[in-house]
């Protein structure tokens, strides 16, 4: 199977329930293997088609002279077997329920139906075990399974039966020989996007160019798989092609309108522009030799002083300056200016400007909604970008688009050797005016120390280091012999510790900047970069005027000092053509570097505590940040005839109406985007029965009368959700797990296996390793469902906490938490049958290597869009297009038919992770993917698609104007508040909206990018299918800050993650790595599709 660091940060705004609901550690998962299963008599097999929760009028597909049919199969019927990595999906899911259904769009054809078998309670007992059966309440169901039809293959698996009076099939449905249906199932090799009808002949015309785009196809050579990958040739116009085919907002000056109307000041600041020179030139400017990245612009101020004292370009600190006119120099003009380092030498370099190009300016000054993107202009933008950043340019440490300036007064310690920086994020972008997007940015930067500080801090030596790291390390109790107890003060420095914990100070120092110094020699000091630790001093051997030295004896003896820890590991510093070795003693960390190292877990903790502020504290730090750069005060932006209102913007916006949810009993309603469960309407019956189930302790300090409360807890709150809970099989297991040996936890698992448990509750400690052990033996290696629970949350277990925790075990075991109230709530395009997908892709961390991206979508495959299934794919890192969409869609489209007995007539599909410079590649790319795997499996099957983008890392902030229109004490707005207009893209359909109740600090909207919609939804159905799509999170009882579907695709990824945790990938061969070392074993998805929840 296969999705990565970017490990995405969790928003910190969201409710801690949406990450580890009742402390639970579980995650996310990986995609699966496929492959055949025994042959299971049709006695055994629970009857399918019985779903209560279906849409009403659907139609099913293009294929005449065919009725809706009933679905009755085995494991190894279950969709999508071209890529062999997704297995059989267990037996018979019920196909929902659908009213009144008609077949397809074929002339001539009617539905026909007939009574359904009456079942047993015991039997319908089973059918509730989570198989697709929503209880939407639908009148006239699909005709029931016959038991003595076999299914019938088509291209999309295993069709439904079909009642015994109509036996004739469509073409497409009949036998072929396997050769012929292997080719059948094969993505064709042109596949056209698509044009609408209703869009402009230009639009037109550029379809039929993406029609003409052709899909390379390549087989590999995975053992039992039909895997077809398509190479995806992006043209080079795409910009142009994608800016035509977007859609565009049908009244330019209004958007939704359903909701309360409000306002709500925004982070976003007017620019200006009515003064402004627009007659911008634009310079290349080149420095020799090669310059350091802090000293670009002390080179170019020096050449300005030079070249043209009384003018004042901006210059973007690497090769671009940008001038009000035409700058008093000859084109090109050369300077020659000296500077000085940071070890203060002097250093002579040559600047050469030329006139790269002329931009022109005058249409920021009437910007108006409904700007063509023909009018909109992307370099003159970066060119307003790069103005409005020379201020704070030249006085602070740029990271990115933040500016940040060395802490006043007491620093705040992050643990680990690393410090919090607080700065500033500004952002030129264009609403419906150009705006100054400005907000207070976070880092952490290397503490400025002594490299022998570092080594104490990192190795748990250094009692005054209060951050994340050594807090973690001294409170929580891992003793420095590796068991875990309570660490009794610091320990002393010694060789035998930093060996203990090289590796992880060498990726701390790898690439930092370090001062050489020996004490007392001033003239000795110099700045070299880290590459990595070598031998120490004392065994550290090199040649010296003829002669083997090692470097304690060549300080002794050339620089006459005598190294106080020749047992300590020396830097290699400087260039990697140089075997220059240093004593860390006399090495210091240069302050202020800005690096790309991933903070730890603890680190990350005390950040957001530190940054989850109040919206009144926020606005308050945004403004001292802003007011400290001086923007209006810059000679450049004077030159230029810019300025920035200093103020934020007020804008319209309007509160949504959360949806009402349908529990067993009662409609529920939400308020403040929370709401309590009632019973489930759909329990899982799986460990409803005595000893189904079981409780594994891996934490030492977790008691067996812990254990008992847990069970006890769990069973007493499941008979308030409706969900029976029966007696664990006992008596409960408890085993530590040692380094990798792992072998007594396998033993276990296979125990369970074979006396059938279908859930073991595994209790972990806190540190990481055992849940990522747990996961990959009990879903790779044996087959067992597990709940991995964090020991501290039966320390403090209660019914809420209880409860968090059923929720995501129904989930886990195919059962159904609440739906929509079907009459007031159901979104419209949930009335026929849709599939609603979310997709991702995370990405390494920097430093992380060899260490692939993984790519996860997850797609629903019942009527009320909670029941999902995941395909992961590991991909080469940094690779942000999904490269085997096609191949996933494929599976996914199967996995709806089978467990629906319908084809998808819309596909919604929420892609998260892509910034605004990647739309064209995405849109063209997985598209045209998504087209291709429709068309590959039935060539007329053409579904409508909208396709969005939701973006989180972005730095808008909505604010209340109104103490009303806020629910909690960080005065935050409201969830459910949606801004469309004014701050949106000028014609574009996008909206920011918050769907959740912030439990700390200020709330975060997630942006929403409309790039193609073939149903020509309203942007008010977009807004509120978004809006309830984050109500049916599994997890908890909130509404979550962004569409379940994406939020399913993120923990799958983690998931995928955790299951490739300290196993090697060879990155040269992913699919066959995917194949062997990322493969959920059948048992689990058999009754368990959700397990990664």
């Amino acid at each position: 199977m296969g999705k990565g660091g970017k490990k995405k940060k969790q928003s910190k705004d969201d409710p801690p329930s949406e990450a580890t609901s009742g402390g639970s550690q579980d995650q996310a998962g990986p995609s699966q293997s496929q492959q055949p299963q025994p042959q299971q008599s049709q006695q055994s097999q629970p009857q399918a088609g019985r779903g209560r929760g279906g849409f009403s009028n659907p139609v099913v597909g293009s294929q005449p002279n065919v009725t809706a049919q009933s679905q009755q199969q085995s494991a190894q019927d279950s969709a999508g077997r071209g890529r062999g990595l997704v297995r059989g999906r267990g037996q018979g899911r019920g196909r929902g329920g659908f009213s009144n259904p008609v077949v397809g769009s074929q002339p001539n054809v009617t539905a026909q139906s007939a009574p359904q078998p009456q079942q047993s309670q015991q039997q319908s007992a089973q059918d509730s075990a989570g198989r697709g059966r929503g209880r939407g309440g639908f009148s006239n169901p699909v005709v029931g399974s016959q038991p003595n039809v076999p299914p019938q293959q088509t291209p999309w698996g295993r069709q439904p039966q079909q009642p015994a009076q109509q036996q004739q099939q469509h073409p497409a449905q009949q036998q072929k020989p396997p050769q012929q249906q292997q080719q059948q199932q094969r993505p064709s090799e042109q596949h056209s996007v698509g044009s609408k009808e209703t869009k402009a002949a230009d639009v037109k015309q550029t379809t039929e160019e993406l029609s003409q785009l052709s899909l390379k196809e390549t087989k590999d050579s995975l053992p039992k798989s039909e895997k077809v990958v398509p190479i995806l040739t992006v043209p080079a116009n795409i910009a142009n092609i994608h800016a035509q085919q977007i859609p565009k907002r049908k009244n330019p000056m209004k958007a939704g309108t359903k909701g309360r109307p409000i306002t709500v000041k925004t982070n976003m600041m007017a620019i200006n522009v009515r003064q402004m020179n627009s007659d911008v030139v634009h310079y290349d400017v080149d420095i020799v030799p090669n310059t350091p990245k802090y000293l670009m612009r002390p080179v170019f101020l020096a050449a300005k002083k030079k070249l043209f004292p009384n003018r004042n370009p901006a210059f973007d600190g690497k090769k671009n300056a940008f001038s009000a006119g035409d700058l008093p120099i000859k084109d090109p003009s050369t300077a020659e200016v000296v500077v000085y380092n940071e070890d203060g030498r002097e250093k002579t370099y040559t600047v050469t400007m030329k006139i790269a190009n002329r931009i022109d300016l005058s249409w920021l000054k009437t910007v108006k909604p409904g700007l063509q993107e023909t009018e909109r202009n992307q370099i003159s933008l970066q060119a307003l970008d790069i103005i409005l950043r020379n201020a704070p340019a030249l006085t602070s440490t740029s990271v990115g688009r933040s500016f940040f300036t060395p802490p006043k007064g007491q620093v705040m310690s992050l643990g680990g050797g690393m410090d919090l920086w607080v700065g500033l994020f500004q952002s030129a972008v264009l609403g419906w005016k150009p705006y100054l997007n400005i907000d207070v940015a976070h880092k952490g930067f290397p503490k400025p120390q002594s490299v022998l500080d570092l080594m104490k801090t990192i190795c748990g030596c250094d009692d005054q280091d209060q951050g994340g790291r050594q807090q973690y390390g001294r409170q929580q109790g891992y003793g420095r012999q590796g068991g875990y107890g309570q660490q009794q003060g610091p320990a002393t420095l010694s060789a035998d510790l930093i060996q203990r914990k090289r590796e992880e100070i060498r990726k701390f120092l790898k690439g930092l900047k370090v001062t050489i110094e020996i004490p007392g020699q001033p003239t000795s000091r110099r700045t070299q970069r880290v590459n990595d630790l070598v031998k120490p001093p004392r065994d550290n051997i090199f040649e010296h005027n003829g002669h083997n030295v090692t470097v304690e004896h060549y300080y002794k003896i050339e620089k006459k000092y005598t190294i106080k820890y020749p047992d300590f590991p020396c830097l290699w510093v400087g260039g990697r053509d140089k075997n220059v070795h240093v004593p860390p003693e006399i090495c210091t960390i240069v302050g202020g570097q800005a690096t790309q190292k991933k903070l730890d877990e603890n680190q990350t903790s005390s950040m957001i505590k530190f940054a989850a502020t109040g919206t009144e504290d926020r606005k308050r730090k945004i403004m001292d940040a802003f007011n400290s750069m001086r923007h209006n005060q810059d000679p450049c932006m004077k030159e230029f005839g810019i300025s920035v209102s200093g103020e934020f913007e007020t804008v319209p916006a309007r509160v949504l109406d959360p949806p009402q949810l349908k529990y067993q009993r009662q409609n529920v309603r939400v308020a403040k985007g929370v709401w309590r469960a009632s019973q489930f309407i759909n329990p899982s019956p799986l460990i409803a029965e005595d000893n189904t189930w079981t409780v594994l302790n891996l934490d030492y300090r977790t008691r067996d009368d812990g254990l008992y409360r847990l069970v006890e807890t769990l069973r007493r709150t499941g008979q308030t959700l409706g969900m029976p809970v029966g007696n664990p099989l006992s008596p409960f297991k408890s085993m530590q797990l040692r380094g990798q040996d792992i072998r007594e936890l396998m033993a276990y698992f296979n125990e369970m296996k074979m006396k059938k448990i279908k859930l073991v509750v595994v209790v972990v400690p806190e540190m990481k390793g055992p849940y990522s052990k747990v996961k990959q033996m009990s879903e790779l290696r044996v087959g067992v469902l597990t709940q991995c629970l964090k020991s501290k949350t039966l320390f403090k277990l209660n019914d809420a906490t209880a409860g968090n925790i059923l929720l995501k075990i129904n989930a886990k075991l195919n059962g159904t938490n609440h739906i929509f109230e079907e009459t007031v709530s159901r979104p419209p395009c949930l009335k026929r049958p849709c599939m609603i997908i979310g997709a991702d892709v995370t990405h390494p961390s920097p430093d992380a290597t060899n260490t692939p991206s993984i790519a996860a979508v997850a797609a629903s495959h019942d009527p009320n869009a909670f029941k999902y299934n995941v395909e992961i794919r590991l991909q080469r890192p940094k690779q942000e297009i999904i490269v085997d969409l096609a191949e996933i869609m494929k599976i996914q489209l199967k996995y709806f038919y089978t467990s629906t007995g319908y084809k998808p007539e819309r596909l919604i599909f929420y892609r998260d992770g892509v910034s605004e410079g990647q739309f064209g590649q995405i849109m063209h790319a997985e598209l045209l993917a998504i087209r291709n795997a429709c068309q590959s499996i039935e060539a007329d099957y053409r579904p409508k698609i909208t396709f969005f983008v939701v973006q989180k890392r972005h730095h808008t902030r909505l604010f209340p104007t109104d103490p009303s229109n806020s629910d909690d004490r960080n005065f935050n707005v409201q969830a459910g508040t949606v801004v469309d207009t004014e701050i949106t893209h000028p014609s574009h359909i996008d909206f920011y909206l918050v769907s959740h109740a912030s439990i700390q600090g200020t709330s975060r909207p997630t942006k929403y990018r409309c790039l193609w919609d073939d149903s020509d939804m309203s942007e008010d159905e977009i807004e509120n299918l978004t809006y309830f799509l984050c109500h049916m999170f599994s997890r908890c009882t909130r509404s979550v800050s962004y569409p379940t579907p994406t939020y399913y695709a993120h923990l799958a990824a983690f998931r995928a993650r955790a299951l490739i945790q300290d196993v090697h990938i060879d990155m040269n061969n992913l699919p066959q790595e995917q194949l062997k070392k990322l493969t959920i074993k059948d048992e689990v998805l058999k009754d368990s599709p959700m397990f990664f929840v």
